[in-house]
């Protein structure tokens, strides 16, 4: 699938859809700190999600904010709109705001993994 490893600190959220080619990408940040805020989060992971042709690479010392994360947008409604939210902001600023329609992904992403 990957064809060139990445590492991502994702402080340019729209890194990654400068990539050509298909990469595993791992994540320098520990996106679940308790000092991250939850908009944050939304916004790294509305870009990964955007990014289905790379496979991004966690690790957390706080697997348990990760799963409670994972979990209530996947099975919140209203929380799963909110991160759809960050995912129109993303294509707004690539300049493809016309996307933002349909159902969107599927929770847990499939390109996402956390590595303990």
């Amino acid at each position: 699938m990957a064809s060139e490893p990445a590492i991502w600190n994702c402080k340019d959220v729209l890194e990654p859809f400068r990539w050509l080619s298909p990469r595993v990408v791992q994540v320098q940040r520990d996106l679940f700190e308790p000092e991250i805020r939850e908009a944050w989060r939304d916004k790294v992971f509305a870009a990964m999600a955007l990014c289905p042709q790379h496979r991004f690479v966690l690790s957390t010392a706080y697997p348990s904010i990760y799963r409670h994360y994972v979990q209530t947008i996947a099975s919140d409604r209203s929380e799963y709109v909110t991160w759809r939210v960050s995912a129109s902001f993303i294509l707004d600023d690539l300049g493809l705001g016309y996307l933002a329609t349909g159902e969107g992904p599927k929770w847990p992403l499939v390109n996402v993994e956390l590595i303990d």
